[in-house]
């Protein structure tokens, strides 16, 4: 028994020290030309891409938050970063 073949996913996404934003998912794009278009709509736009296998759309988006959280976690100097960023946010005003 075969299972079919999982489809790709572009799974787009704003990211800052502490937040994974996903802004949409989609297909890739079909040929080089629009492939080379949207990459550079992407970068813009301040945003990224990662591709991911999944059977659907919302299966990807999940995949790539949960890529996300245990690449953050595991990374002690992301997490030294993170905190010192919070740390400036909760810092009383004069």
């Amino acid at each position: 028994m075969s299972t079919p073949a999982e489809q790709q996913w572009w799974v787009i996404y704003r990211e800052t020290l502490i937040q994974f934003d996903i802004v949409a998912v989609e297909p890739p794009p079909g040929d080089e030309t629009a492939f080379d278009e949207r990459c550079a709509q992407l970068e813009a736009d301040g945003l990224s891409a990662c591709v991911v296998a999944a059977p659907d759309a919302d299966t990807a988006s999940d995949i790539a938050g949960r890529a996300w959280v245990e690449a953050f976690l595991s990374d002690p100097q992301r997490l030294a970063a993170a905190d010192a960023y919070l740390a400036t946010l909760n810092q009383p005003t004069n």
